[in-house]
């Protein structure tokens, strides 16, 4: 029964895995995956600080801090501009 099946072609795999490559890859993508992360950290600490101020301050300060990161590790690292 396996020698039924076909397999897929090498070069069909590998341009799939490059455009998945190229989406994780995207800052567009990274800035979005970046608001979640901040949400949910955001949302583990609530117990920490009791008001909106003190959970706003803790979202914005984990999103800016990852936000510097980013761009500058891709600046440091001479990524090419989107």
């Amino acid at each position: 029964m396996r020698f039924l099946i076909r397999r897929t072609k090498y070069r069909m795999h590998e341009s799939d895995l490059q455009l998945v490559e190229e989406v994780m890859c995207s800052g567009s993508f990274i800035l979005i995956d970046l608001f979640f992360w901040s949400t949910l950290m955001t949302l583990m600490t609530l117990s920490l600080h009791y008001s909106l101020l003190g959970s706003a301050l803790v979202f914005t300060s984990s999103y800016l801090f990852g936000a510097i990161l980013y761009f500058s590790l891709k600046k440091w690292l001479g990524e090419p501009q989107d």
